[in-house]
């Protein structure tokens, strides 16, 4: 599955792998697979090699790698797969994420490949890392590898749905965060407050940390919604 985007931040995405065993209620991708079904059971996710044709586009693209699926269930020989695949294709950005610090597998695997194409200096600077949340609880994972001294690497966070109030994590490789609202028409559908994405953007601002707001909290926001230039946006690709 691929093709162009309507989310916000990226241009298209591009779904090798469909299926989670996440089980988030409040799933959009889920519910689009109940619709169309891609894929016969979401909890078996599903590799799907064909959707390298997506990439072969000559004009440079910020591509949504996983938005049917978190990278963190792929399986290792389809993890291979799809970052030989990116090698192959250097011209767009590569966007990725997860719910778990195993997205680490991911950088991992690519710098192996680099390795190997002898490439290493620069196999990561067209992909972006991003780790997604909904809560204060979310973030203790990150707590948990900043006190154990544990390496891990983050682009971005991904505040989408915001079901609550967040102090951020200080950690030094994050330079943007996404913050959005729960779409759909769930029973228990939690409506963001305006003062929850006020404290997030002031916490961003003082540690010069770009912030691109969905359109979905335009009306929430009013005069202060903001979209800062992503920072996908402003990395050049490679030619």
């Amino acid at each position: 599955m691929a093709g162009k985007s309507k989310i916000d931040w990226c241009d298209a995405t591009c779904n090798f792998v469909i299926g989670c065993k996440r089980g988030c209620k409040y799933c959009y991708a889920q519910r689009m697979n109940r619709r169309l079904r891609f894929v016969k059971k979401w909890n078996e996710p599903e590799f799907k090699p064909n959707a390298e044709k997506a990439l072969k586009c000559k004009k440079p693209k910020a591509i949504f790698m996983n938005s049917m699926s978190d990278v963190c269930f792929w399986e290792e020989d389809e993890l291979k797969k799809v970052v030989d695949a990116m090698i192959r294709n250097p011209q767009h950005n590569y966007i990725f994420l997860t719910k778990h610090t195993s997205l680490n597998n991911l950088v991992f695997a690519l710098t192996d490949m680099c390795e190997v194409q002898s490439d290493f200096e620069t196999c990561l600077e067209n992909v972006f890392l991003g780790l997604t949340i909904t809560c204060q609880d979310d973030l203790q994972m990150i707590k948990t590898l900043k006190e154990n001294n544990c390496e891990f690497r983050f682009d971005f966070l991904s505040i989408e749905p915001l079901h609550g109030a967040i102090e951020l994590v200080d950690w030094d490789s994050l330079c943007l965060v996404i913050i959005g609202a729960e779409t759909g028409y769930r029973k228990d559908k939690i409506i963001p407050k305006k003062e929850w994405v006020d404290s997030i953007v002031k916490q961003c601002d003082a540690a010069r940390i770009r912030v691109f707001m969905k359109e979905n909290l335009r009306k929430i926001m009013g005069d202060d919604f903001r979209q800062d230039e992503l920072v996908w946006a402003v990395r050049n690709v490679k030619n």
